[in-house]
């Protein structure tokens, strides 16, 4: 356990560091000019923690599993983009790649 404790204390390398920053500025790009729902904001600050450290989408699944879960048993909202998808995990996902939020890909 100790080592699993400083492993996830280390810097993220500078790469990380810079993939971070991209993805900062995207959203903030989409957030200026109104494109992110103000529902999608806390996925996608859990999104810039993962690009951080350099997490594969499982690891990611993985820790957001009652969000997942929570949003995998939504219907979609009929109101919004990708009315079409299966549940609100996938419509969540179609709209953050539309906005180049989603960080595997």
């Amino acid at each position: 356990m100790h080592q699993q404790l400083s492993e996830s204390n280390q810097e993220p390398a500078p790469r990380k560091v810079g993939n971070a920053s991209a993805y900062s500025a995207h959203i903030q790009e989409a957030m200026r000019y109104d494109k992110l729902p103000s529902a999608d904001y806390d996925i996608v600050m859990t999104l810039l923690h993962a690009v951080l450290h350099g997490y594969p989408l499982e690891k990611w699944e993985e820790e957001q599993k009652r969000t997942v879960k929570a949003l995998t048993d939504k219907p979609t909202d009929k109101r919004i983009n990708h009315a079409d998808a299966t549940n609100r995990y996938e419509q969540t996902i179609a709209i953050l790649k539309d906005l180049t939020l989603w960080p595997w890909e």
